[in-house]
Formats: structure tokens, sequence, C-alpha cells
């Protein structure tokens, strides 16, 4: 059975193992673990993602799961339990700038808007500054 549950400090090398198996940016995870969640099955970590708060406004980043594990569901199961941490949080707003998962994230209500319109701190986070290219699909959604 796999649960969901708050990332801890021990999870951090295979949050980024996993992140770096999947050609997806490990900058700025450790300094915002305590707001990722992990996947686990059999005690093993098989997916995250991590929220980073800007005032109102989250950043969804790093969301991945085992690519053995995938279309079991699990990465439904991770969106799902960050939107409502977000929303128990005071986020207005969850923006994510995506390679390869736009439909993924399209299906989970998200919409791609142009990243020049995006404004405030988020903009000058490690994910948009350095982690991803600058041709990177900007999505947000309206919580």
């Amino acid at each position: 059975m796999v649960t969901v549950r708050p990332a801890l400090d021990h999870d951090l090398d295979v949050v980024c193992h996993l992140l770096t198996r999947n050609e997806l940016p490990v900058l700025g995870v450790k300094e915002h673990l305590r707001d990722f969640f992990v996947a686990e099955e059999d005690g093993s970590v098989i997916g995250a993602i991590g929220l980073e708060r800007y005032e109102e406004t989250g950043l969804l980043r790093s969301a991945v799961v085992d690519r053995s594990k995938q279309g079991k569901r699990i990465g439904s199961k991770l969106v799902d339990t960050l939107l409502r941490s977000a929303r128990a949080t005071g986020v207005k707003k969850l923006v994510l700038l995506t390679n390869t998962a736009e439909q993924y994230f399209a299906r989970k209500g998200f919409r791609t808007i142009d990243r020049s319109t995006l404004d405030g701190p988020v903009t000058r986070s490690v994910e948009f500054t350095d982690a991803c290219p600058s041709h990177a699909v900007c999505m947000e959604k309206i919580l």
C-alpha cells in the first residue's frame, strides 16, 4: 500500500536521487524539504513533491514518481496532498514550471500562462532563476 507523508531530513538523498534519475532539478530541494511530501511503499520512498511558499503564491516543484511505479495514481496522491496542504496554509495560487508534464497538470486543473505575467517573490525562486530552463512551460491553478 502506498502512503503519503511529510518528508523528513533523512529522505533528502532518496528524493534527490529520484529527481536526478528523472532529469529534474535538485537545486533548492534541501532548503525546502520541510515542505515536501513523499510517497512510500513497503518502507521505500517511490515519489516526491514539493511546495515552496511565497506569500499567497505557492510553487509546486519536483513532482516525481519512480519510473517502475508510474501509472498507479501515485502522482495524483502526491498532487492531491500538496493541494490540500497549500489550501490549509493560505496559498491562493499555485504555479509550476514543466518540460514534460503539461498535459498531466492540465488534467489537474492547471492552465498554461505566460511566464512573464508572474511577479512577486516566486519569480526570484531557484526554480525560476536557475533550475528550470527559460523554455519550460509555466502553469497556474487558482485555489
